[in-house]
């Protein structure tokens, strides 16, 4: 082989360390456009309060429990969102009414969507899911100290 046409040899190995870099590039331009649409903050202003909040709701979510009471949850899929109903029973399945009943709506594939609502008497409410996919419901009910949470999957065709 002449020294010329050594000269003009290509290597493969470079070619593909470039590549492999550009495709890192691209692939962390793409995660940072996603982080960009989504803008729901991934920690909270004050770590201290919210571990101690957190800390009390599981404590009142073991009150509870210790007492028997259980959340019935019905919920049926409507035009524009889903109907949602809620009652707190005690350990012998003997309503209890409760102090508070709040709905929590959730999307966890997209921030700035989530509600809180709360239902009022025994009729159920109606929440509207603006986007079709799948959405978490949260249905919280306190009585006194003690705290009964249910989750629910939901579908917006």
């Amino acid at each position: 082989m002449s020294k010329a046409s050594r000269r003009f040899a290509v290597e493969p190995w470079p070619i593909a360390v470039a590549a492999l870099l550009a495709a890192m590039i691209g692939t962390s331009l793409g995660f940072y456009r996603i982080a960009l649409r989504n803008p729901d903050p991934a920690v909270v202003a004050d770590s201290f309060l919210a571990g101690a909040r957190f800390a009390e709701e599981t404590r009142a979510e073991a009150r509870a429990r210790a007492l028997g009471w259980t959340l019935d949850v019905t919920s049926e899929n409507s035009g524009a969102g889903i109907a949602v109903g809620a009652r707190l029973l005690d350990a012998d399945g003997q309503p209890l009414a409760a102090d508070q009943l709040t709905v929590r709506r959730e999307r966890p594939a997209e921030g700035g969507l989530d509600a809180e609502f709360t239902i009022a008497g025994d009729r159920p409410l109606e929440i509207t899911l603006p986007r079709s996919g799948r959405w978490s419901l949260t249905v919280r009910a306190e009585r006194g100290d003690a705290v009964v949470k249910r989750a629910i999957p939901a579908w917006m065709p």
